[in-house]
């Protein structure tokens, strides 16, 4: 059960990213949503809220789960 330092900076560059990522998703998300084109489906913009926040919070989480398996190991 050695310390594994790889996957806690790898965790930690998750984190980084999907935090960095998270105000340019949700200015994305705000123009998509006032783009007619994209309101004009019906239930577009409810996907784009998941998949954007999704992935996001996906790599926050991931890195997060690095970490732990990182210092758990």
């Amino acid at each position: 059960m050695a310390f594994d330092g790889t996957k806690i900076i790898m965790g930690a560059i998750s984190i980084v990213i999907g935090l960095v990522l998270l105000p340019l998703m949700a200015s994305f998300t705000k123009t998509a949503k006032d783009d007619t084109n994209v309101s004009a489906v019906s239930g577009l913009t409810s996907v784009i809220d998941l998949i954007l926040y999704g992935f996001t919070f996906g790599l926050v989480g991931l890195g997060i789960g690095l970490i732990y398996l990182g210092f758990k190991q």
